[in-house]
């Protein structure tokens, strides 16, 4: 299973949490202080988050961010 994050940038009204995010690999330890972004970037994988641009690459699916209209862009 293969995940890719490309240019993550996700922000809390005008807070931003998480800065040009760029991960590769199949195994990930998310290791920070308090405040980090870890858990703001594990709602990212599981779409619980939407980031304001960058793409999501996982088990084959793929997000773009950046072409946010009203409804996220998805393609298999």
């Amino acid at each position: 299973m293969s995940i890719q994050l490309k240019q993550i940038n996700c922000f809390y009204g005008e807070e931003q949490a998480l800065h040009n995010i760029n991960l590769t690999g199949e195994t990930m330890v998310l290791l920070g202080p308090s405040g980090a972004g870890k858990s703001s970037l594990l709602r990212v994988f599981n779409l619980l988050e939407m980031p304001r641009s960058g793409q999501l690459n996982i088990v084959g699916y793929h997000f773009d961010f950046s072409r946010q209209t009203k409804k996220m862009k998805s393609e298999r």
